[in-house]
């Protein structure tokens, strides 16, 4: 007579499925934390979680991805805004000679720039970074079979 999946019985399923659907996590870490063993957890995402619900967390993973990539450049915009902004200043200070408005302008819009630039330029760094680490342990995973590497 086979065993009842520890997983499918534990008081908890709903936050392991959800937790195992969204990846990100080791087994390990999780049977630390749900006290069963990588071996189950394994198991029952193979056996007994839907294939449906693992891709859509996958997916909205993804759009999450996205939605951080299109707050960037949406934020890049109002930067190019602003920036346009402190420059026709700059020029206004030059045509009516306030030479005080030209420096303030100018130093404020430099300083902005970046400041900004350099904020966004470590989002995307870091966005890439995320996606290429997700990129290069499922070619290890897929390449150790599967789960079989978590034990």
């Amino acid at each position: 007579m086979s065993r009842k999946c520890a997983v499918c019985q534990h008081p908890d399923r709903s936050a392991i499925d959800s937790i195992i659907a969204e990846g990100g996590v080791s087994f390990r870490s999780l049977s630390q934390k749900f006290v069963l063993s990588a071996d189950s957890l394994a198991r029952h995402r193979k056996n007994h979680l839907p294939k449906a619900v693992v891709q859509a967390a996958q997916e909205e993973t993804t759009e999450r991805g996205k939605d951080l990539l299109d707050r960037i450049r949406s934020a890049e915009a109002k930067l190019a805004g602003y920036e346009k902004v402190a420059y026709n200043l700059a020029h206004k200070g030059i045509r009516t000679g306030d030479d005080a408005l030209v420096l303030r302008a100018l130093s404020e819009a430099r300083r902005a720039s970046v400041e900004s630039r350099l904020r966004l330029w470590d989002l995307e760094l870091r966005v890439a970074e995320t996606r290429e680490i997700a990129q290069r342990l499922e070619e290890i995973e897929k390449a150790l079979g599967g789960d079989a590497w978590v034990r």
